[in-house]
């Protein structure tokens, strides 16, 4: 059954083995930061709630493929392999966008959060109305001011 699995959806177990290796590392870099007295959290608590998400993720989708009988490789008649990477390539450019300014001190964390939760739900909706859109802005501001206001006032992190 786990080859079949496998060669039904390479690239999902692809994803899924390299989300393994990231969060598995981070876990063993994250044994050796010892707790302040200081802090309530500890500096190590944020990575590693994300690193055991990630594990959670990784057996809900393990259990999700096991489950389901359709492939996820599957190709269109004219070459639809290719038009299938366009929106995680366009994701990628806009994370690696993301990150560059975000590695600039002179841009606001809120305005580049926002433009970034904006087109990153564009890309993954697709065609959207106006009014989607309009709504789309509206709680990508939101969002991002909430996490603002979360990691300053909760996490003592000033972004």
């Amino acid at each position: 059954m786990i080859p079949a699995l496998v060669r039904r959806n390479g690239s999902a177990m692809a994803f899924m083995a390299i989300a393994v290796a990231v969060a598995g590392s981070c876990l063993y870099a994250l044994a050796s930061v010892t707790a302040s007295p200081y802090e309530q959290l500890g500096t190590a608590a944020f990575p590693r709630a994300v690193a055991v998400l990630t594990l959670a993720f990784v057996v809900l989708k393990a259990v999700g493929l096991a489950r389901s009988r359709d492939s996820d490789d599957d190709r269109d008649e004219d070459g639809g392999a290719w038009r299938r990477l366009a929106g995680p390539a366009r994701m990628m450019a806009l994370t690696v966008a993301y990150l560059l300014a975000l590695s600039q001190t002179d841009i606001d964390f809120r305005i580049v959060t926002s433009i970034f939760l904006f087109v990153a739900t564009w890309i993954m909706a697709g065609r959207l109305g106006m009014r989607a859109l309009i709504v789309l802005l509206a709680a990508s501001i939101a969002v991002s001011i909430g996490l603002d206001l979360l990691f300053k006032n909760f996490l003592y992190v000033d972004l």
